[in-house]
Protein backbone atom coordinates (compact mmCIF):
# COMPACT_ATOMS: atom_id res chain seq x y z
CA UNK A 1 0.00 0.00 0.00
CA UNK A 2 1.31 3.48 -0.88
CA UNK A 3 2.02 5.93 1.94
CA UNK A 4 -0.01 9.13 2.29
CA UNK A 5 3.05 11.19 1.27
CA UNK A 6 3.42 9.21 -1.96
CA UNK A 7 -0.31 9.52 -2.73
CA UNK A 8 -0.21 13.30 -2.18
CA UNK A 9 2.88 13.63 -4.37
CA UNK A 10 1.21 11.61 -7.14
CA UNK A 11 -1.96 13.69 -6.93
CA UNK A 12 0.12 16.84 -7.42
CA UNK A 13 2.06 15.53 -10.43
CA UNK A 14 -0.43 13.35 -12.33
CA UNK A 15 -2.92 16.09 -13.33
CA UNK A 16 -0.23 17.99 -15.21
CA UNK A 17 0.93 14.82 -16.94
CA UNK A 18 -2.47 13.64 -18.14
CA UNK A 19 -4.25 17.00 -18.42
CA UNK A 20 -7.11 15.91 -16.17
CA UNK A 21 -8.44 17.86 -13.24
CA UNK A 22 -8.25 15.93 -10.00
CA UNK A 23 -8.21 17.12 -6.46
CA UNK A 24 -6.40 16.66 -3.17
CA UNK A 25 -8.45 16.33 0.02
CA UNK A 26 -6.85 18.93 2.27
CA UNK A 27 -8.65 18.07 5.48
CA UNK A 28 -5.40 16.70 6.87
CA UNK A 29 -1.87 17.97 6.40
CA UNK A 30 -1.54 20.26 3.41
CA UNK A 31 1.57 19.92 1.25
CA UNK A 32 3.66 23.06 0.83
CA UNK A 33 2.95 24.94 -2.40
CA UNK A 34 5.73 27.12 -3.84
CA UNK A 35 4.72 30.80 -3.80
CA UNK A 36 1.73 30.25 -1.49
CA UNK A 37 2.01 31.30 2.16
CA UNK A 38 -0.67 30.32 4.68
CA UNK A 39 -1.10 31.84 8.13
CA UNK A 40 -3.68 30.29 10.44
CA UNK A 41 -5.59 33.06 12.22
CA UNK A 42 -8.08 30.82 14.05
CA UNK A 43 -8.69 27.08 14.15
CA UNK A 44 -11.12 25.60 16.62
CA UNK A 45 -14.00 23.12 16.63
CA UNK A 46 -16.30 25.48 14.68
CA UNK A 47 -14.12 27.58 12.34
CA UNK A 48 -10.86 27.65 10.47
CA UNK A 49 -9.69 31.10 9.37
CA UNK A 50 -6.56 31.37 7.23
CA UNK A 51 -4.76 34.21 5.48
CA UNK A 52 -3.37 32.99 2.15
CA UNK A 53 -0.90 35.05 0.11
CA UNK A 54 -0.14 34.08 -3.49
CA UNK A 55 3.06 35.30 -5.15
CA UNK A 56 2.71 36.36 -8.79
CA UNK A 57 1.91 33.27 -10.85
CA UNK A 58 1.44 31.01 -7.83
CA UNK A 59 -1.60 28.82 -7.40
CA UNK A 60 -3.06 25.92 -5.51
CA UNK A 61 -3.71 22.46 -6.84
CA UNK A 62 -7.42 21.74 -7.20
CA UNK A 63 -8.56 20.45 -3.81
CA UNK A 64 -11.54 19.85 -1.53
CA UNK A 65 -12.47 20.37 2.11
CA UNK A 66 -14.91 18.37 4.24
CA UNK A 67 -16.65 21.63 5.27
CA UNK A 68 -18.04 24.77 3.61
CA UNK A 69 -15.52 27.51 2.78
CA UNK A 70 -15.85 31.23 2.11
CA UNK A 71 -13.04 32.89 0.15
CA UNK A 72 -12.75 36.65 0.72
CA UNK A 73 -10.13 38.53 -1.34
CA UNK A 74 -8.24 41.18 0.65
CA UNK A 75 -6.78 42.75 -2.50
CA UNK A 76 -8.30 43.16 -5.94
CA UNK A 77 -6.39 41.73 -8.82
CA UNK A 78 -6.15 39.41 -11.74
CA UNK A 79 -6.66 35.98 -10.23
CA UNK A 80 -8.55 32.87 -11.18
CA UNK A 81 -10.87 31.29 -8.65
CA UNK A 82 -12.24 27.93 -9.77
CA UNK A 83 -15.19 26.49 -7.85
CA UNK A 84 -16.41 23.28 -9.45
CA UNK A 85 -16.86 24.16 -13.12
CA UNK A 86 -17.34 27.91 -12.42
CA UNK A 87 -14.39 30.20 -13.19
CA UNK A 88 -14.08 33.74 -11.78
CA UNK A 89 -11.36 36.00 -13.22
CA UNK A 90 -12.40 39.49 -12.09
CA UNK A 91 -11.65 39.47 -8.39
CA UNK A 92 -12.46 42.45 -6.17
CA UNK A 93 -11.50 43.01 -2.54
CA UNK A 94 -14.31 42.12 -0.15
CA UNK A 95 -16.25 39.89 -2.56
CA UNK A 96 -17.23 36.55 -1.07
CA UNK A 97 -16.93 33.30 -2.99
CA UNK A 98 -18.77 30.35 -1.41
CA UNK A 99 -17.38 26.83 -1.80
CA UNK A 100 -19.66 24.00 -0.66
CA UNK A 101 -18.08 21.09 1.18
CA UNK A 102 -16.33 18.49 -0.98
CA UNK A 103 -16.42 20.71 -4.12
CA UNK A 104 -13.16 20.94 -6.07
CA UNK A 105 -11.74 24.48 -6.03
CA UNK A 106 -8.51 26.44 -6.43
CA UNK A 107 -7.07 29.95 -6.50
CA UNK A 108 -4.30 31.14 -8.85
CA UNK A 109 -2.67 34.58 -8.97
CA UNK A 110 -2.43 35.60 -12.62
CA UNK A 111 -1.08 39.08 -11.82
CA UNK A 112 2.33 40.62 -11.26
CA UNK A 113 1.90 41.50 -7.56
CA UNK A 114 0.90 39.47 -4.50
CA UNK A 115 -2.75 38.42 -4.22
CA UNK A 116 -4.24 37.77 -0.79
CA UNK A 117 -7.39 36.08 0.48
CA UNK A 118 -8.90 35.20 3.83
CA UNK A 119 -10.57 31.81 3.89
CA UNK A 120 -13.20 30.93 6.46
CA UNK A 121 -14.01 27.26 6.88
CA UNK A 122 -17.24 26.45 8.70
CA UNK A 123 -16.73 23.08 10.33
Amino acid sequence: MLSRAVLVALSLVLPSLVGAQSSVDLAGNRPATPGVTRTTLKDDAKYSVTRVVFAPGAGEVPHTHPYDIMIVPVKSGPAVIMIGDRKTTSVKAGEVQFVPRDVVHSVTNTGTVEFEVITVGIK
